[in-house]
């Protein structure tokens, strides 16, 4: 899953914690992994004055009730060329 944003280009942000590198113009984007089960991001910006900031929380949920694929036991190796 690709998650991505903008804010102010002298803001921080921080996804599950951990700052977000941000581009130039303020825009940030990343990705995770998108496997079953809760998916729980909270992400925080904080402007530079480090007095406004904002809080949101993303949380997915993903189900496989039902899997239609080879077992890797089953799988067969193909060559392209």
């Amino acid at each position: 899953m690709i998650v991505y944003g903008a804010t102010e280009p002298d803001a921080t942000v921080y996804v599950g914690g951990q700052p977000i590198k941000l581009n130039a113009d303020g825009t940030f984007r990343f990705q995770m992994s998108f496997q079953d089960g809760l998916i729980d991001y909270p992400i925080f910006a904080v402007a530079a004055d480090g007095e406004q900031n904002r809080a949101i929380h993303l949380k997915f949920n993903r189900e496989t009730p039902e899997r239609r694929t080879n077992s890797k036991h089953d799988a067969v190796v193909e060559w392209l060329g």
